[in-house]
């Protein structure tokens, strides 16, 4: 899903995102 990792790829600049898109990619991959 292309939108959704670009969507949090924009976001991802901050490190208290990263965080949280990290954990929240990883449980539903």
């Amino acid at each position: 899903m292309p939108r959704s990792v670009n969507s949090v790829a924009k976001r991802a600049r901050r490190k208290k995102i990263m965080k949280q898109a990290k954990g929240f990619f990883g449980r539903r991959k």
